[in-house]
């Protein structure tokens, strides 16, 4: 009788290190940073390393590419400085925005595209309007659309234009998402194409 209570406790124990946490799970990223991506139907999630659901399942997570070690590219979501892309559609236009690790809306989808965070900053195309004109028939302004390059900080705040002329865009933008034409290659410096379509190196 001893040695059989011995033998549940032991099997019990053994069994009990690896209980089921999550189930029915069609993928699963890599832990980064504090979380870990999990996908079930079309929906992305994220928990944290003790198997906490930390954001619940949702369809609005930006997925990005990430090598792994088969040189493959796999997509899922990733939380950088503390942010995670999402976009919402507004009529047939995406806008994109970001979440904290709590799954809070904390910049609003406002950008035709955006980057993750890196370093505390991301880049992010905004829309933008000129006047350049009025129409004396219709007693209106005349005004020109554009699409400008900005870095952004954790909070949303722009707080760099980085000067990329681009073409104008009609007022109701439907060719899909506009590229994103600059990149950080270090801290303090970032790359932005010219109207040349050359790359020109910045100090930021």
């Amino acid at each position: 009788m001893k040695n059989l209570l011995i033998f549940i406790i032991c099997f019990s124990i053994h069994t009990g290190a690896f209980a089921q946490i999550l189930g029915d799970i069609d993928e699963v990223s890599p832990l980064h940073g504090d979380l870990v991506a999990i996908k079930m139907g079309e929906q992305w999630a994220f928990i944290d390393k003790d198997g906490n659901k930390a954001i619940d399942f949702r369809d609005d997570l930006v997925l990005t590419n990430h090598v792994n070690s088969l040189n493959k590219k796999t997509p899922y979501p990733v939380f950088n400085d503390g942010r995670c892309l999402i976009t919402k559609l507004k009529g047939d236009t995406p806008y994109f925005g970001f979440i904290n690790e709590k799954g809070i809306e904390i910049i609003k989808p406002q950008f035709l595209n955006a980057t993750n965070f890196s370093n505390g900053y991301a880049i992010v195309i905004v829309a933008s309007k000129d006047s350049i004109g009025f129409n004396k028939v219709l007693k209106k302004p005349i005004m020109s659309n554009y699409i400008e390059d900005y870095v952004i900080d954790t909070s949303g705040e722009l707080v760099k234009y980085l000067y990329n002329p681009r073409k104008k865009i009609p007022s109701n933008y439907k060719n899909g998402i506009p590229t994103i034409e600059s990149k950080f290659i270090a801290p303090n410096l970032i790359a932005v194409k010219n109207k040349s379509k050359k790359w020109e190196i910045r100090k930021f």
